[in-house]
């Protein structure tokens, strides 16, 4: 059953807050099945404000590194049943939190739109868990993402500009003072997409073939980004000297380059010191880092990338600072979206 889109931003202000603790709490699962990696959030939501957390969690699933390394623009088999192992031991954890059938809302992003086999890997996922999955928009992409940074600072959404980004694009929103529709600005641009870039174009090596970019080079950082920002649209007047509020998981540039550099809010000038703290090493040397410490991790090769990309969009759209704030990809903003969870039932 087809959703439909998403329209109005919910109010979630304080004093819309304070009326909302009054409703029916629900029980809700949200997953975000990303280009690079699978979420989910269980928790319990009243109105538009969620008010328990039961189970967060994302696992790195890199459809997008698999679609960009295969010949004809699929995903392989092998990526398929990895992200189907998945998502069956998130439905169990569903099951396990009972969580109704009708309160499990799941979405899939870019590379589900653009690799060949995406739309038959997400039928053998309904046909299989029971889960239907509806593939949004980059729009919609943008859109959960603003929500999910709204509910997380529990304030106006006014003044609120959101980065959100994946394996194989990114968003970054903000409601116009005027009309309070959602100003976007996103791009074609993720991990998985900057990883190809820099082993195919800017090393000359092969994607498929090389196991790791690392140690890269000074130099080669340096032509990744000037090339990252030749790809990105034309800077947004609304962007410059701007405070961005990042929402991301572990694996998230944001988190990485808040781990190298010690702090969770950076400017252009740390993220310059940040590449230049990551390149020349190895993957072993970078293993010992931070941003490569814990569990479910994504590998070191991709650290350059994520820096890379992050310090590319901020010289790009001359952002004067980023704060990264932990999200679980986009669910939080899906568990409040009404509209969503009344058109599965």
């Amino acid at each position: 059953k087809r959703r439909p889109p998403l329209r109005a931003m919910p109010d979630v202000s304080p004093k819309r807050q304070r009326t909302d603790s009054e409703a029916v709490v629900r029980r809700r699962a949200a997953f975000d099945i990303g280009s690079g990696a699978t979420k989910l959030v269980i928790a319990d939501v009243s109105g538009a404000r969620v008010t328990k957390v039961h189970f967060a969690q994302e696992v790195p699933v890199s459809f997008a590194i698999e679609w960009k390394k295969s010949t004809d623009g699929t995903l392989s088999d092998e990526i398929r049943a990895e992200g189907i192992a998945v998502l069956r031991r998130f439905v169990g954890v569903c099951d396990e939190h009972s969580v109704a059938a009708d309160a499990r809302c799941a979405v899939a992003t870019e590379v589900f739109r653009k690799a060949a086999n995406g739309p038959a890997f997400l039928e053998e996922v309904r046909h299989r868990l029971g889960l239907a999955v509806e593939v949004v928009t980059q729009d919609v992409e943008a859109d959960l993402g603003f929500r999910t940074a709204v509910a997380l600072q529990e304030g106006p959404a006014q003044g609120v500009i959101c980065w959100d980004s994946g394996g194989a694009s990114f968003q970054i929103t903000t409601p116009c003072a005027e009309t309070g529709d959602l100003r976007k600005y996103v791009g074609a641009l993720g991990t998985g997409v900057v990883a190809a870039l820099l082993i195919d174009e800017v090393q000359g090596r092969d994607f498929v073939s090389a196991p790791t970019a690392n140690p890269v080079k000074a130099s080669e950082a340096a032509s990744l980004v000037q090339r990252l920002k030749q790809e990105c649209p034309p800077a947004a007047d609304w962007l410059r000297g701007s405070h961005v509020t990042a929402i991301g998981g572990p694996n998230s540039m944001f988190c990485v380059a808040s781990e190298v550099l010690g702090v969770s809010s950076y400017a252009l000038a740390e993220l310059r010191r940040a590449l230049s703290l990551v390149v020349g090493l190895t993957d072993d040397e970078l293993l010992k880092r931070r941003c490569c410490q814990g569990d479910l991790r994504e590998p070191p090769s991709l650290i350059v990338s994520k820096i890379c990309l992050l310090l590319a969009v901020v010289e790009h759209c001359s952002i004067g600072q980023v704060t990264f704030c932990p999200a679980i990809g986009s669910c939080q903003g899906l568990l409040i979206s009404e509209e969503r969870y009344a058109a599965a039932k």
